[in-house]
């Protein structure tokens, strides 16, 4: 740790290491400690999964012939075989107790400050009945669901019901046009399309109904089923009402699905080509989310979970199934996350008196830089923080611990993705958590850092990957397997690679330094975009920037940042905050690291939940066409950006 300035890193406290879910199911397990905990929930991964499924007081009925089967090969690993399970029963089984049934299991805020509250008994009866109503119009076991809303509780009813009654959810992104919905309802071989009318974002209402009614125009085969509020004014295109659906008073029991059974298909987008639709299961997914939330996140029954991300992207159904299999509360918050300022989701922990809130690197870096809005008052509630999505920055991860946290609360660093469902490096509140660093691989997966040979590195940088099939692993690409195998399997035979790069330090600690497209080698070294964009940042010249490179025929790779100048730069004399950026990264990173280009702009080109999209801005650069702009908030400034980088370069040539 003498890396580290030691006021950087949280250390566990006595009370935090005897009463957190970890310790607890070390001492189930009889171990001595984390180290023989970790090692055995790699080598005997039924012992940890019966324990944890335990905790979270979860039974198959009927019960699974064998933890894993593996006849096919590794890559299509079957887990929990002939075991009976079905996730929405598990997440509307009430916390137990005589007040378990009056427990919330949601609550919901919109933009416009509307709040909702849902118990676990009304989430259980609302829940059958719009699933008896679905039920209605011929929706059965296997058919594909594609569902289009904000975060809401409609959402989590609608996701729970198709479930209930053994349909596939494909949850879609809300900032979807109707050709991207189009294209994942084709693929999916969707029957219905469950959406909401609109939405209210910045102030402005998002019209989702025209998008459904637009996306399925040339899908007869579809029916579209549309949540809206004004009866009196409805929608002029054909559709059933989720009202009518919802108010169905028959009675209709769960249907029975097997724990390997597909319960979801999540889409996740590619750089060229068909978006991946990476199948999950019953016990795969769900469970797998629930076991890192309770143990990574020592997240016990009765609080409440807050990580706002759209419905449409692997955190709104993560967050969904991990907070109410653990019986906790689901919080949830539909709206611009800066709206009418950046402490809008600080705000709404508070009031809903959050206990774990999660939030991503760019997200951080927009609160840090407006921190008299965000920092209003205490959060007594908020017990953990959470991080992920991308890498993230030491000044991004000092502002979240000192001064959001206050040097008091864990910051989990958590990396995974939804093809592997939950993490495979992250901390635990049982190590000391050094910044930007993971304490630890996930327990259960047989993370590591390896070379083109599957063997294993230390001290440099190396793909990161899994030695083995896992429970909670993709099924496979929805009528795509080849590609799975493909994008997963084909570089190390046996073993999972995903796609990152990482280092594994003499210490034992990991870090992350983004995928493998972005990571760049400028002078010999590997860095990740994460670390240049962190050391240009300071919220006073520049408020937000993205750093990639380029193939140079001098130097092999070139470094190219783009930058959003900050308050201080206004006004100041042209070229300043390029001087700034280059002087900031000898200073920072070393003269090495001098950019070969700086463009300074009003906005990057990023997703609604605020990720930057890297290989976009290196397209715009180059000059390339886009390829899939779906999941793009504003895709219209990728034609601007690209407008000014062939300038850029003609004046440089001239």
């Amino acid at each position: 740790m003498n890396k580290f300035r030691e006021q950087d890193v949280w250390y566990p406290s006595a009370q935090v290491s005897d009463s957190c879910n970890l310790t607890d199911l070390i001492r189930r397990m009889r171990l001595p400690d984390y180290d023989a905990f970790l090692k055995e929930s790699v080598e005997n991964p039924e012992a940890y999964w019966n324990e944890t499924l335990r905790h979270m007081n979860i039974a198959f009925d009927p019960a699974p012939t064998a933890f894993m089967n593996t006849e096919e090969g590794p890559m299509w690993a079957r887990f929990f075989p002939g075991a009976g399970f079905n996730v929405a029963m598990a997440c509307l089984r009430p916390p137990p107790g005589q007040d378990g049934l009056e427990q919330p299991a949601i609550l919901a805020e919109d933009e416009e400050g509307v709040c909702t509250s849902v118990s676990y008994r009304e989430l259980s009866s609302r829940t059958e009945a719009l699933a008896a109503g679905l039920a209605s119009i011929g929706i059965k076991k296997g058919d594909r669901v594609g569902l289009l809303f904000p975060s809401s509780a409609e959402a989590v009813i609608s996701l729970l019901a198709v479930c209930y009654i053994g349909g596939i959810v494909v949850p879609l992104y809300s900032g979807f046009g109707a050709d991207a919905v189009s294209r994942r309802m084709v693929d999916s071989g969707a029957k219905v399309l469950i959406a909401a009318d609109g939405f209210m974002r910045k102030g402005r209402h998002v019209p989702l109904a025209k998008v459904a009614a637009e996306a399925l125009s040339g899908i007869p085969s579809c029916q579209l089923v549309l949540a809206y509020d004004d009866v009196t004014n409805p929608p002029a295109f054909p559709h059933v009402r989720w009202q009518d659906l919802a108010a169905s008073t028959a009675h209709i029991d769960p249907v029975r699905t097997q724990a390997d059974d597909p319960c979801m298909i999540i889409y996740t987008s590619g750089t060229s080509g068909k978006p991946k639709g990476a199948v999950h299961r019953h016990a795969g997914f769900p469970l797998r989310v629930a076991q890192d939330t309770a143990f990574v996140f020592d997240f016990k029954r009765g609080d409440r979970f807050f990580w706002p991300s759209d419905m449409g992207w692997m955190v709104g159904p993560y967050s969904t199934f991990a907070a109410l299999l653990l019986k906790g509360a689901l919080v949830l918050y539909s709206g611009a996350p800066d709206w009418p300022d950046m402490g809008r989701l600080r705000a709404t922990a508070v009031r809903q008196r959050v206990t774990h809130f999660g939030t991503a690197p760019t997200a951080i870096r927009g609160m840090a830089g407006a921190e008299s809005e965000v920092l209003v008052g205490p959060a007594p509630d908020i017990r953990v923080l959470m991080t992920g999505g991308e890498p993230i920055d030491e000044d991004a991860h000092a502002w979240l611990f000192h001064r959001f946290g206050e040097a008091k609360l864990p910051v989990i660093n958590y990396t995974g993705g939804t093809e592997c469902s939950g993490a495979i490096l992250t901390n635990v509140l049982l190590r000391p958590i050094a910044p930007c660093r993971f304490n630890s691989t996930a327990p259960g997966v047989s993370g590591c850092v390896v070379d083109s040979h599957g063997e294993r590195l230390v001290g440099s940088a190396g793909e990161l990957a899994i030695r083995g099939p896992f429970n909670g692993m993709t099924a496979g690409f929805w009528n795509d397997p080849e590609r799975y195998v493909e994008t997963y399997w084909s570089s190390i035979p046996g073993m999972w690679t995903h796609g990152d790069l990482a280092i594994q330090d003499d210490d034992g600690q990991y870090l992350l330094l983004g995928r493998s497209d972005d990571v760049m080698k400028i002078s010999g070294r590997r860095v990740g975009p994460s670390e240049i964009e962190g050391s240009v940042i300071d919220g006073r010249m520049v408020i937000d920037a993205v750093a990639f490179s380029v193939p140079d025929p001098k130097t092999g790779e070139a470094m190219i940042i783009f930058a959003v100048p900050g308050p201080e730069a206004e006004g100041a004399q042209d070229g300043s905050v390029e001087r700034y950026i280059r002087q900031a990264l000898v200073d920072k990173m070393g003269a090495s690291y001098r950019p070969h280009a700086v463009l300074t702009l009003s906005q990057l080109i990023k997703t609604r939940n605020g990720k930057l999209v890297r290989r976009l801005a290196r397209q715009a650069w180059l000059g390339e066409p886009p390829g899939d702009l779906s999941a793009v908030e504003n895709p219209a400034v990728f034609d601007q950006i690209s407008a000014l980088c062939t300038q850029m370069r003609t004046n440089a040539k001239a």
